[in-house]
């Protein structure tokens, strides 16, 4: 018995490896794989008809309640100049104008509207005064308050 050479092995190893490979593939195109099924996204289940908006009344409570929150949660920060209380509240902004656009002559929108807008311009005058203080050192020696 002799031992067969390395090359020998070798060729007869690439040889079944190209056998394989020509068999795959003449299999995937005879009988493709099947295809994946679609899904049906949430939106599409219904027609659009016979989705209903929420009433105007509904957007403009609903916008006024999350604004309101959303403020809350702002003022309770203990930061007055945090990243986190300037975007709370942005969204409360955000969250009322779409409120407003419902309900354009709610009295309680246009307040809660203004008192965000209000508080926004608060923070990022604290958010001033703050980086002033730390460009200018000297301006706290002289004896100048940065708090509002």
């Amino acid at each position: 018995m002799e031992w067969l050479l390395t090359e020998e092995v070798i060729l007869s190893l690439v040889t079944l490896a190209a056998a394989g490979l020509l068999v795959l593939g003449t299999l995937k195109l005879i009988a493709p794989p099947p295809a994946e099924p679609v899904r049906p996204r949430a939106r599409e289940l219904s027609p659009p008809g016979d989705r209903a908006a929420p009433p105007f009344e509904d957007r403009a409570a609903i916008a006024l309640r999350l604004g309101r929150m959303l403020l809350d949660r702002a003022h309770a920060d203990p930061d007055p100049t945090s990243e986190r209380k300037r975007r709370l509240i942005s969204r409360a902004i955000a969250c009322l104008n779409r409120g407003v656009e419902a309900a354009p002559d709610d009295a309680s929108l246009q307040e809660a509207l203004s008192a965000a807008h209000a508080a926004l311009w608060t923070t990022y005058a604290q958010l001033g005064l703050e980086r002033l203080t730390r460009e200018m050192p000297w301006r706290e020696k002289a004896g100048v308050s940065t708090r509002l």
